[in-house]
């Protein structure tokens, strides 16, 4: 976030009794493709409705790929051999990789879909609650990290770096969001949201500097 030095703005953020950080930020404005807003008008829907409709048919189209490249691959609940599971696992992440190869970051989490999410978590980062969820995803990860974490590569079906810290997101952040199926979750590292496959390990897509 750019800092902004002017001692008159600090000055009215003090007055108001905000935060400089309060102060400076200020919520993504929407931004609708064209085609959604046809869609909307033509359907007499909500914008917005439309979006978040957009992402879950994106969501299941992805969900398609992943069952059916676990079909004929080693169940990993079903074993309890590190070894096996890690060999499932990295067949499996083989599989998605080989039938989304042209997958590219934004084709799930679309720029209306990134906006409309940015917009979801923005008023879970507001005031003194806010203030808790940055603190406590900056502790969670101090807290699990051991040693100098791996870089991360934010890359389509680039796997999650082994050994790092799968920073645990905040439960109000998680209720802002659309639920996903279980073999999918969110997770946030160094503030851009992720969507991981938990079973294959792999980044799915991402949407940067989602916590502003």
């Amino acid at each position: 976030m750019k800092v902004i030095r002017s001692f008159g703005v600090i000055g009215v953020a003090c007055v108001l009794g905000a935060s400089p950080a309060d102060a400076q930020s200020s919520p993504p404005k929407p931004q609708i493709s064209d085609a959604t807003k046809a869609k909307a008008a033509e359907t007499h829907s909500n914008p917005d409705a439309l979006v978040l409709q957009d992402f879950t048919k994106r969501i299941e189209a992805y969900m398609a790929i992943h069952k059916a490249a676990a079909k004929d691959s080693l169940p990993i609940k079903e074993t309890k051999n590190p070894g096996d599971i890690k060999a499932a696992q990295l067949a499996l992440a083989a599989k998605i990789r080989a039938a989304r190869a042209n997958a590219r970051a934004g084709d799930i989490l679309t720029p209306e879909i990134r906006n409309k999410f940015r917009r979801l978590v923005y008023p879970e980062l507001k005031g003194k609650a806010g203030r808790e969820t940055r603190e406590n995803l900056t502790e969670d990860v101090k807290e699990k990290d051991e040693g100098q974490p791996k870089k991360m590569t934010y890359k389509v079906n680039a796997p999650y770096p082994e050994g790092n810290a799968l920073p645990t997101t905040p439960p109000n952040i998680l209720a802002a969001l659309p639920p996903l199926p279980e073999e999918l979750e969110y997770r946030i590292v160094e503030k851009n949201l992720i969507l991981r496959d938990v079973q294959a390990n792999i980044i799915v897509d991402f949407i940067p500097n989602a916590i502003q």
